[in-house]
């Protein structure tokens, strides 16, 4: 059964040592200090019997599993952690995944299949064909601006992308379910890809798809932590997101902004949010 978690509020994490963590230093990651406080707090309140998802584009190098192990506040209710990306060398090298997590079997790689991209006779992008499980591949032009969709156009977008349990392997190829079970993470922590491309409209709805997809996963009690919600382009499709799944799909959440509290006790803009589904 999944654990009913709790939402501290900013005033809580500000009295965390965020310096006192225990971090595996080998590894680069997008987790910094701060979002460690955010993880820290909501991962100490679950069992072994949870599931944390850990969706790190391009950067799933294993130091966001290796800090919830390194720094739990009792070892033994550990949940089980997934790790979503494509597992290659593209932004951040992750050849060492598992030797990071030190092959602890309660890490599973939950791999995703990387995109296509379509070139021109110059060497440059063109377009991207992005490809699922479990529905047909999609082309992208990138020289066409994208259709920003309406409310009704987002609430098509599944809650199930990327939730086949029979393909999520631990170091041992283990799975950590069937293909038949129905994948909803305790906690779902969501680490927007920390540079544009180039392309900022067509990655707006990708954003806003990635967002919508993990808040349809959460069971009732579940959490998504967004990080980086200081920046425009994350926080526009924040709310996109949260406005078409409660209107749409009839969620109902409750909320916390994190990370605005400055070592002073003055105030600064949130960095993170953590997302409660309550229905």
């Amino acid at each position: 059964m999944t654990t009913n978690l709790t939402l501290y509020n900013d005033a809580r994490h500000s009295e965390e040592d965020i310096y006192a963590y225990e971090w595996e230093d080998l590894a680069d990651g997008l987790i910094t200090n701060e979002h460690g406080s955010v993880i820290k707090l909501l991962c100490d309140q679950m069992t072994a019997d949870d599931t944390v998802l850990l969706i790190e584009p391009m950067s799933g190098t294993g130091k966001t599993a290796k800090f919830i192990i390194d720094n739990a506040e009792t070892p033994a209710n550990i949940p089980k952690i997934v790790t979503q990306d494509v597992f290659q060398n593209t932004f951040l090298y992750c050849g060492e995944f598992f030797e990071i997590v030190e092959d602890d079997p309660r890490v599973f790689q939950n791999t995703i299949t990387p995109d296509t991209l379509d070139y021109n006779m110059a060497g440059e992008v063109q377009g991207v064909t992005k490809h699922y499980d479990d529905a047909d591949d999609i082309y992208i032009d990138l020289n066409v601006d994208p259709e920003v969709r309406s409310k009704i156009e987002l609430g098509e977008i599944p809650g199930n992308v990327n939730a086949d349990m029979s393909t999520m392997l631990n170091v041992n190829g283990d799975a950590l379910g069937q293909e038949h079970e129905v994948f909803a993470p305790t906690l779902i922590v969501l680490f927007p890809f920390p540079i544009s491309l180039g392309y900022p409209l067509h990655e707006a709805e990708g954003l806003v798809g990635g967002v919508i997809s993990s808040l349809r996963k959460l069971p009732v009690g579940g959490v998504l932590a967004l990080m980086d919600i200081h920046y425009e382009r994350v926080n526009v499709q924040m709310w996109r997101a949260i406005d078409c799944v409660k209107d749409i799909h009839g969620y109902e959440f409750e909320q916390e902004w994190l990370l605005g509290s400055l070592p002073d006790g003055s105030q600064s803009v949130y960095k993170a949010a953590i997302i409660k589904r309550i229905n």
